[in-house]
């Protein structure tokens, strides 16, 4: 594939990676979901298929975007999901997918048959009442286990999703235990008060000093990955802990390189931000090359650190 450079926004910051929730449907109603800043409550039109993503990929590498990451809601809801996944993967380095993990035994062989790079798979409890309550109700532990370990027999990289809660923390220990005996990076995230009730956010929340204390002790080495400026923690097994702060960072707005787009087909700048949205919808059904290209662009420039 060739090399393009990416387009910088106002603030010299290069735009590589496009963030894509393909529905804001979810099989699951987890306390801490923030919808990727779209409603939880009023259904959004899935407004493009698998080939009209295919297009947007062909066009955007031409940009410098070469990173993709597919999520919800939750992806696998999408019946198409894996054609969406090998018609972008013919115009991009890399194509990975968020999911709750509930639908991964049955999906895993055919993603990695359509070229699926890595999987986040959300593992924020090993117990089944701690996971019911995060999760909503749902008793799917078992089948989420199952799922990372059909996905890793078919060679898919898998990353474990823990969102660090007051109800899961005593968790993280045998968290990372499991992670090292499965030979598993670890993203350690940090609860927004984004879409989350107010009484949860205050119930729940864990401040940053103490999520960084909880694994600066078993760590033999700490570096800070370039996109975001994430704090990432080797541990003695060789496996690399991220820690992803997402409010009230500067630090990590200030190198962020990804930009969004939502269900309806508008690219979104930022998590936080309502608009400004550019709906690029016609533009890709028209198969439009020079208008889709020009709504990149304009939604490039527009942005601005949240933070």
């Amino acid at each position: 594939m060739s090399t393009y450079l990416p387009l910088r926004d106002s603030y010299g910051r290069p735009v590589d990676r496009l963030r894509i929730s393909v529905t804001n449907r979810c099989n699951y109603r987890c306390v801490f979901c923030h919808s990727e800043g779209i409603s939880r409550v009023d259904p959004v039109a899935e407004a493009l298929n698998a080939e009209d993503y295919g297009f947007i990929a062909y066009v955007l590498r031409k940009y410098g975007v070469k990173y993709y990451k597919l999520t919800g809601g939750e992806p696998l809801v999408r019946d198409d999901i894996c054609e969406i996944v090998l018609n972008m993967k013919k115009h991009a380095e890399e194509v990975s997918l968020v999911t709750n993990g509930s639908l991964l035994p049955e999906k895993a062989g055919p993603l990695a048959e359509a070229g699926l790079d890595r999987l986040n798979v959300s593992l924020h409890s090993l117990r089944s009442e701690v996971y019911e309550y995060i999760t909503g109700g749902s008793k799917l532990l078992s089948r989420v286990l199952e799922g990372i370990d059909k996905a890793l027999d078919y060679g898919i990289k898998v990353k474990v999703n823990f969102l660090l809660m007051k109800s899961n923390i005593d968790e993280l220990p045998r968290i990372l235990d499991y992670a090292e005996s499965k030979g598993l990076d670890v993203n350690v995230i940090e609860l927004v008060p984004l879409g989350v009730p107010a009484g949860v956010y205050s119930r729940e929340h864990v401040p940053t000093p103490t999520v960084l204390n909880l694994i600066e002790g078993r760590s033999v080495k700490v570096e800070i990955r370039e996109f975001q400026n994430r704090p990432v923690y080797v541990l003695r097994s060789g496996i690399r802990v991220e820690v992803v702060i997402g409010y009230g960072n500067k630090f990590l707005c200030a190198a962020c390189t990804r930009m969004r787009l939502t269900p309806d087909g508008s690219f979104k700048t930022c998590l936080y931000l309502e608009k400004p949205t550019f709906n690029v919808v016609e533009a890709v059904k028209r198969r439009d090359e020079e208008a889709l290209a020009e709504l990149f662009k304009e939604a490039v420039l527009s942005r601005k650190p949240f933070f």
